[in-house]
């Protein structure tokens, strides 16, 4: 119970017990139990304890449940049982990357939270106070995984929300009730406006996403109650809460971040001078950054407990710093092995996670390579990209080391006049150095709206509303020192980033 109630706090303990004593005699409890049996096995056994047992386990059981469960008759009526069954199926589903059938399991949930009116509030009104509120907890429950649902895989949602949060209820502890009704709140800016922008841009169906709407949508984000107490600043909102919650508000803020992000990626509003965080380009940067000092004050098992959605969530911030890796460079040498000593950390966090599918794994992958092509070994001058043809440092010449290695990286006449390096001039979208989107959301092959993945080369940027300048006189990271010394330096930076993108390994 304590890996599925506290995320999914419908059914209690009392009542799961009450299941297994009838099972023997009630093919219905009997068919329930056999779901979250395979929901609590996929929730609790992560890490090295996700053997190939365990996942055959989980889908025998899955099975089993799936075979007992009757058809709606004519005389079918709904029940929360009927509908949190359908629930831990999904869960099950989504683990094994089986999509089609876990939105099928999704929707008959949903179906079934319809057909008790928890909408209505004549319904609602005849039921004692602690019914009416974990009926509230469905409801919200199948709109929360509805949501996520709608981002990952594209699809439009059908359940809105409820007039009102779940009401308090003395029989669930108060950690549990403050927990879930914060993440409510998160998933409350997944409203309309927000999925048809998602979707719009996907299907390059034009949307309202204006610099002024990015910008309102963060601070409601910034402004959500996990953040801080505007009466009391020094308080911490997640005080009650366990680890284990707190894990899956924190990580599921930063990937809203990120798709807020990702829609002004995608309609050209980002730029290198916006004073807004959430309109600058290098944003994800400064996410990974936080991201590992969040990974470093959490355990494996706070996270892993969220099942893959959590994962897929991670995936997705991993993926677009990569992007912004690989496509706009950083004013210094230095500046670069800070940011990819973020980026692998996390990298390598994400990547051992068993639920990560092999789509979303290669995905990242091949992000690596691209990082790692773009930072070979230097071994000596003749081979250092930081070296002229003659031998001569860069710096010599008045030309940034760092910055002659991105040129080359970039289309021919991106440099603008005297030593600043701009990346400009092209359209975005008919570049010829525009990279092929990658896929994205496993089984359904999805790629991000509009190339929120960017898939396109720095010189693609400016076009796009990023401003991105490189400064190139002076040396790197400012200056104007010249000589070996600093070449030196520039070069152990540069075999440090090397080594340091060779360490990662993926599991096979």
């Amino acid at each position: 119970m304590e890996a599925v109630y506290p995320v999914q706090p419908v059914i209690p303990e009392s009542e799961i017990r009450s299941y297994i004593q009838a099972m023997d005699a009630d093919q219905d409890a009997r068919s329930f139990i056999y779901a979250f049996g395979g929901c609590t096995v996929n929730l609790a056994r992560y890490g090295d304890k996700r053997t190939e047992e365990v996942l055959q386990t989980i889908e025998s059981l899955m099975n089993h449940s799936i075979e007992l469960l009757r058809p709606p008759y004519a005389g079918y009526r709904s029940s929360v049982m009927r509908a949190m069954q359908s629930m831990f199926l999904h869960n099950c589903l989504m683990s094994m990357q089986a999509s089609e059938a876990a939105f099928h399991y999704m929707r008959d949930s949903i179906s079934t939270v319809q057909l008790l009116r928890i909408d209505n509030p004549d319904v609602m009104s005849a039921l004692p106070s602690y019914e009416r509120a974990r009926r509230q907890r469905l409801y919200w429950q199948a709109y929360i995984h509805e949501r996520f649902l709608a981002i990952l895989d594209y699809r439009q949602a059908i359940l809105p929300p409820l007039i009102q949060l779940p009401e308090n209820d003395a029989t669930i502890p108060l950690s549990v009730h403050e927990g879930f009704t914060q993440i409510i709140k998160l998933f409350l800016l997944l409203d309309a406006e927000f999925l048809k922008n998602w979707l719009g841009t996907h299907n390059q169906v034009p949307g309202t996403v204006t610099t002024s709407w990015i910008e309102a949508k963060s601070t409601e984000l910034e402004d959500s109650p996990s953040t801080s107490d505007p009466d009391d600043p020094s308080k911490d909102p997640l005080e009650h809460l366990s680890t284990m919650q707190r894990a899956d508000l924190t990580l599921t803020r930063e990937w809203l971040r990120t798709l807020i992000w990702r829609l002004a990626m995608s309609q050209a509003l980002l730029s290198s001078r916006s004073n807004k965080q959430c309109l600058t380009l290098l944003f994800p940067v400064r996410l990974s950054q936080s991201l590992r000092h969040l990974i470093s004050t959490l355990s494996r098992q706070d996270i892993e407990v969220h099942g893959s959605g959590i994962v897929q969530k991670l995936f997705e911030i991993t993926d677009t710093i990569a992007d912004v890796l690989i496509h706009v460079p950083a004013s210094s040498i230095t500046e670069t092995a800070q940011r990819i000593d973020d980026f692998v950390f996390i990298l390598d966090f994400v990547v051992t996670f068993p639920t990560l599918d092999a789509t979303r794994r290669g995905i990242l992958l091949e992000k690596l390579e691209r990082l790692r092509g773009m930072f070979p070994e230097v071994v000596s001058n003749a081979s250092s990209p930081m070296m002229m043809d003659d031998g001569r440092s860069p710096q010599s010449m008045g030309m940034d080391p760092w910055g002659h290695m991105a040129q080359s990286k970039i289309a021919p006449g991106g440099l603008g006049d005297g030593n600043e390096m701009v990346f400009g001039e092209g359209e975005w979208a008919k570049s010829p150095y525009v990279y092929p989107a990658s896929p994205l959301h496993g089984q359904v092959q999805m790629q991000a709206p509009m190339s929120p993945r960017f898939g396109a080369t720095a010189n693609n940027f400016e076009n796009a509303g990023l401003g991105v300048t490189v400064s190139g006189g002076g040396g790197v990271g400012g200056g104007s020192g010249s000589g070996r010394g600093t070449l030196t330096g520039q070069k152990a930076a540069w075999n440090h980033i090397h080594r340091r993108l060779s360490t990662v390994q993926f599991p096979g």
